[in-house]
């Protein structure tokens, strides 16, 4: 199959390109829900920040999306995606994009100042609204309000009468392992408490991001044990209230693959290089110092019409092995420091892999006025084109 797509680009002259397995994300998110999803009252919203392209393939898997930008509310809305799904959250909310999500019948709002609170209160009473609102917890840095302020909003919650409060919303950073997830359940549970006994008020819900790891360098199987070893926690949240994770990269990280053609190849002081059609501008790994750790690499020689995969597992090694670089005017554009190739020619392709999150939205595009690269999905029925190339020199100039 991946040879055929491979044919495929190389035919179309369509590299650099991402390309989004559907059914591979699909399979992923529905084991994800079934591991999780222990009862009725347990949700999973979908952090669409981590791959906005996506949103089509998880509407009917997940329960709601986390929006962060007034681009991300046009996206769902010009992707049909139902308002009510909609958790509009982000640290600078604008009075006009407010008032517009409450037109279009956002669903949730998150609240991470005083200053927010009375936003949102003013645009709910002029649109003769109440609304649902999450208040943010701060983990330590600008997101959110920390406990105290948290706690004066809520006394004073008779001054919003056009919000309701539903509860907590609280994400402390990506790729955790899952004794920090427990330990934060327990003291979000103790909060949640408090403030139950402080302000008579129900916390209906907590919403939590879990930041699970994703393994780009390592074993796989650890990725899903962690479902297992954070579960004893989550139920114990759902005896007394709601509970959405909210998650991006853990969902979506797996389904993706950038493809990048070589262009050019060379041997500069005994070091080997290849020059690559696509570059760091369009590869993110999370933790990677680019060109340090090898991340999931696979590597195809052209043959004639064909292509076929060289197991670099089994390549000799070398105490110099084959740079990767990509096309920018930069020293710093090394997408993998060594594999084990000695012998690679232009027109072979490189393809990486777990690429789903961020890479297609977090790259540095602007530098160098470089194109954007192609965004496909694998569908059932073959690759299916969502973005041509994208000239963005006029972005510069």
């Amino acid at each position: 199959m991946r040879q055929e797509i491979l044919k495929q680009l190389k035919n179309e002259n369509a590299t650099p390109a991402y390309i989004f397995d559907t059914i591979r994300l699909q399979k992923r998110v529905s084991h994800i829900a079934k591991e999780l999803k222990m009862d009725s009252h347990m949700e999973l919203c979908y952090a669409m920040k981590a791959n906005p392209f996506l949103i089509e393939t998880l509407d009917y898997l997940v329960d709601s999306f986390e929006v962060c930008s007034p681009g991300e509310l046009s996206i769902c809305k010009k992707k049909n995606i139902a308002m009510n799904k909609i958790v509009l959250s982000g640290v600078n909310k604008e009075k006009d994009d407010v008032k517009r999500a409450m037109i279009w019948g956002v669903g949730m709002y998150t609240i991470e100042s005083r200053q927010q609170m009375l936003l949102i209160q003013e645009c709910a009473f002029s649109q003769g609204i109440v609304v649902n609102a999450l208040v943010r917890l701060t983990s330590g840095n600008q997101f959110g309000a920390g406990k105290d302020e948290i706690r004066e909003m809520l006394r004073r919650r008779e001054e919003f009468p056009n919000i309701r409060i539903k509860g907590i919303q609280y994400y402390s950073g990506t790729q955790k392992r899952s004794e920090k997830v427990v330990k934060e359940i327990e003291e979000l549970l103790t909060f949640c408490e408090e403030l139950e006994r402080e302000s008579q008020i129900i916390i209906e819900k907590l919403e939590y991001g879990p930041g699970f790891g994703v393994e780009y360098f390592g074993n796989d199987e650890q990725e899903m044990r962690q479902l297992d070893e954070c579960k004893e926690a989550f139920k114990k949240v759902l005896e007394k209230r709601r509970l959405t994770l909210e998650m991006g990269r853990f969902l979506t990280a797996d389904c993706g693959s950038y493809i990048t053609e070589i262009v050019d190849t060379k041997c500069n002081d005994n070091q080997k290089y290849c020059i690559v059609d696509g570059g760091i501008n369009h590869v993110n790994y999370y933790g990677q110092v680019m060109g340090v750790r090898v991340p999931p690499v696979y590597y195809y020689r052209k043959e004639t019409e064909e292509f076929t995969e060289v197991n670099l597992q089994k390549e000799e090694k070398s105490k110099n092995g084959l740079c990767i670089c990509g096309s920018l005017c930069t020293a710093a554009d090394v997408l993998v420091r060594s594999v084990p190739l000695t012998d690679v020619k232009q027109g072979d392709m490189f393809v990486f892999e777990k690429i789903g999150a961020y890479s297609v939205t977090e790259g540095i595009y602007l530098f160098l006025s470089r194109k954007l690269p192609r965004v496909y999905l694998l569908e059932k029925d073959g690759l299916s084109l969502v973005r041509e190339a994208y000239e963005i020199y006029k972005f510069n100039c």
